[in-house]
């Protein structure tokens, strides 16, 4: 089964450098080699365009050292 690119944003308090967003760029395209990994310095959020689930990108995440909670996104 194919399962559709999902646009996830995460707020990661402790991304701080741009070492910090190297490090779980490489982590998520380890999972996911075709994600596309926007991050954002200023307010500590990166944006996850990807086909794995957002548990699995959590999950990712946290195993690279950055606690990251999900940011919900107005619809439409």
């Amino acid at each position: 089964m194919h399962r559709l690119q999902a646009h996830n944003l995460f707020h990661i308090p402790k991304m701080m450098c741009d070492r910090c967003v190297a490090t779980l760029t490489s982590a998520l395209h380890a999972l996911d080699g075709v994600a596309r990994v926007e991050a954002d310095l200023k307010v500590s959020t990166v944006r996850v365009v990807s086909h794995r689930y957002e548990s699995t990108l959590l999950r990712t995440l946290r195993e690279a050292g950055f606690h990251a909670e999900p940011v919900l996104q107005p619809l439409g």
